[in-house]
């Protein structure tokens, strides 16, 4: 087995225990006898929700530890030590936490107070702050560093290079639109030619300058709210009572598992939207396909994949599918990386399959920002 497609059992298996337990929670309202008090200190509340973090934190650990630490080792990845491994791990749990029970208090106390219509302009604010803050929660999370980019020619202002622990990395764009950052790995600039490195940020700026990225933006914020409202109607669940409550971000878990399957079907051609924006802005071809063979190679390796595989699992073409786009002039658009935004900006109403996913579970660099094209 590939490292790729044992990257991929692991994540199938961390998302199917946690829509497993949301559905048995669901089923079985639970909530009500875990969270039975209602009102009651505000301290109190959080600390339910404290409660529940932990034990989505418990149920994630062994597919953290597989993700994160043994399948690097075993496939001679990245392979920290384990006291290392276990640091940043633990740091990365915190600062979710932190983020996650904190917005879904605000959540709660503003439903319970005016309604779940108001609740839902709270996690669209919250959602919006994440997209700001998504460069300084990417560093507090996964200790990134960053330092300007230079020996690239056409680089903005705004340009940065992440400079990770993870192969994985591959930074992407993050800030408000009208405001984003570019972001760049080191390990791909330091191993790239130049002109690679430039039809790689020349990529970045094109998913920008085509509206893919804020489509992607609005997609995921809209997904995420459509489902917080859609969970807070079903039969047990609400917004006034802490166990409603509750009910309802258990519930909204088996939206993003819904979302999982059919967002990345409108984030792939933005993918080939991007190749092909680099190749009518200067981007050298030769080089371009280069740096597409090479990234994969140092990601996951797997240029080709299986027809319903890529349809199912995957937001990002394989290799063989984005040269092939390329040479035919496939159709482009889309949204870019909606799938994958979504997962990170569920953090504002709990959202527990946002690092259980094959790309990112296990590792705190990835948390934040999703591995990308």
């Amino acid at each position: 087995m590939t490292y790729a497609r044992a990257r991929l059992w692991t994540g199938i298996a961390g998302v199917g225990v946690l829509v497993v337990f949301s559905l048995f929670m669901y089923l079985w309202q639970l909530p009500a006898t875990l969270f039975p008090f209602d009102g009651g200190p505000l301290w109190a509340e959080w600390a339910a929700l404290v409660t529940l973090f932990k034990l989505y934190v418990l149920i994630s650990l062994p597919f953290d530890f597989l993700g994160g630490y043994w399948l690097p080792c075993k496939y001679q990845r990245l392979c920290l030590m384990f006291p290392t491994f276990w640091m940043k791990w633990v740091r990365g749990v915190l600062m979710q936490g932190a983020v996650m029970t904190g917005s879904a208090l605000l959540l709660f106390e503003s439903g319970r107070r005016w309604g779940v219509w108001v609740a839902a302009c709270v996690l669209l604010v919250l959602q919006v702050l994440l997209v700001a803050l998504q460069l300084p929660l990417a560093r507090w999370v996964g200790g990134l560093s960053l330092r300007p980019l230079r020996g690239v020619g056409g680089a903005p202002e705004r340009s940065v290079v992440v400079a990770g622990f993870d192969g994985g990395l591959s930074g992407g764009v993050a800030g408000l639109p009208g405001r984003e950052t570019v972001v760049l790995p080191a390990h791909w600039v330091d191993s790239l030619p130049v002109e690679g490195a430039r039809a790689l940020l020349l990529r970045r700026l094109g998913v920008i300058a085509t509206g893919a990225r804020l489509r992607g933006l609005l997609l995921a914020s809209a997904w995420n709210i459509a489902g917080f409202l859609l969970c807070a109607h079903l039969p047990g669940a609400g917004v006034e009572r802490l166990w409603e409550f509750v009910t309802t971000l258990v519930a909204f878990t088996l939206w993003s598992f819904f979302g999982l399957l059919v967002l990345p079907s409108l984030s792939r051609p933005a993918v080939i939207g991007a190749d092909r924006y680099a190749m009518e802005h200067g981007a050298e071809v030769p080089a371009l396909h280069h740096a597409i063979v090479e990234i994969d190679q140092l990601q996951e390796d797997e240029p080709r994949r299986g027809r319903w595989l890529e349809r199912i699992f995957h937001p990002i073409p394989s290799v063989e599918n984005r040269l092939r786009a390329m040479q035919s002039g496939a159709a482009s658009g889309g949204a870019w990386h909606a799938a994958r935004m979504a997962l990170y900006l569920s953090w504002a109403n709990f959202g527990m399959l946002s690092r259980a996913v094959h790309c990112n579970s296990g590792r705190p660099e990835l948390w934040v920002l999703f591995p990308g094209d």
